[in-house]
């Protein structure tokens, strides 16, 4: 059976006997999903954080849904990878938690995540963070598990709680959103293995696990498989590649006045072309161009 729904094909990939766990990327245009998809991943990410950076905006809940969803389409457009899509602590109440869910399933998204920060939230790397109690948190995973129009959509439910209440009321947490039907969770700001094992010993869903270069020490994905995470995501690396490489640009052009130097490291026009699928749309031109002349040749007619 041909397998079409995103959020079956990503459930199919956490339920596959790998040594290493599904490392999903973070996109947040069209352009860095398809080198997410040219490099061989299996499944991306979309991180609330870069799409507000793409907008010049921190992520302190600013970005609005229809801007999270609208970039949802453009990246799933732009490639054919299963998307986990970051919906944040589900853009208020019961209402807006269920029109978000069925937005983020039209829009093409295998999954979403909602966290237990209320409404607007702080982005996990800040201080500050606060909790929602977790009923009401329950009541956020349920109305989206109510709202989505098919099972194969993925509702994962997040705790930042491990900075707030600790572990164990994390735990807690995780084991009361998975009672509530969540098809997933995952904990933020864990670090240590001994702690993500404990976490994932105690669930019965698949746990997914964050990656983030300089907050913390990174885990090779075939050492989380061995703790039992099937999923890693690496959420912001893309932009804070980008970020450094692109300062490192202007600081030399500026300096130097030139780019010999960066230039024996830049992708050529050509090559962006390629990625872009120019040479597709080239040729869907010269198809057209062939049918609309083979139109203009008259017909003979019978007896002339």
């Amino acid at each position: 059976m041909t397998i079409t729904h995103p959020g079956a094909r990503l459930r199919e990939l956490l339920r596959m006997d790998t040594p290493d766990a599904l490392i999903a990327p973070g996109c947040y245009d069209g352009i860095s999903a398809k080198l997410v998809e040219q490099a061989g991943y299996q499944a991306a990410y979309m991180s609330g954080l870069c799409v507000a950076a793409t907008l010049g905006e921190p992520d302190v809940g600013v970005i609005s849904v229809d801007a999270m969803v609208e970039r949802v389409r453009i990246i799933t457009r732009a490639s054919s990878l299963p998307l986990i899509a970051d919906a944040d602590s589900g853009y208020g109440g019961a209402v807006n938690v269920a029109h978000a869910t069925r937005a983020f399933e039209a829009a093409g998204a295998a999954a979403i995540h909602i966290e237990d920060q209320p409404f607007p939230k702080r982005c996990a790397a800040m201080s500050g963070k606060k909790l929602v109690p977790v009923a009401e948190m329950v009541a956020r995973v349920k109305t989206a598990l109510a709202a989505r129009r098919d099972r194969d959509f993925m509702i994962i439910a997040r705790t930042d709680a491990l900075a707030v209440e600790g572990l164990e009321a994390s735990i807690a947490r995780l084991r009361a959103y998975e009672e509530a039907g969540a098809d997933a969770t995952m904990l933020m700001s864990v670090s240590s293995e001994e702690d993500m094992q404990r976490v994932t010993a105690s669930m019965k869903m698949p746990t997914i696990v964050l990656m983030v270069e300089g907050l913390r020490p990174t885990v090779p994905a075939n050492r989380l498989k061995q703790l039992g995470y099937p999923l890693v995501l690496y959420p912001v690396s893309l932009l804070q590649a980008q970020a450094c490489i692109q300062a490192r640009y202007l600081r030399q052009l500026r300096e130097t006045g030139g780019t010999e130097a960066a230039a024996a490291s830049m992708w050529s026009l050509a090559r962006i072309a390629a990625l872009l699928g120019l040479p597709a749309a080239n040729a869907t031109d010269e198809a057209f161009s062939r049918h609309a002349e083979e139109a203009l040749v008259p017909t003979p007619r019978i007896g002339a």
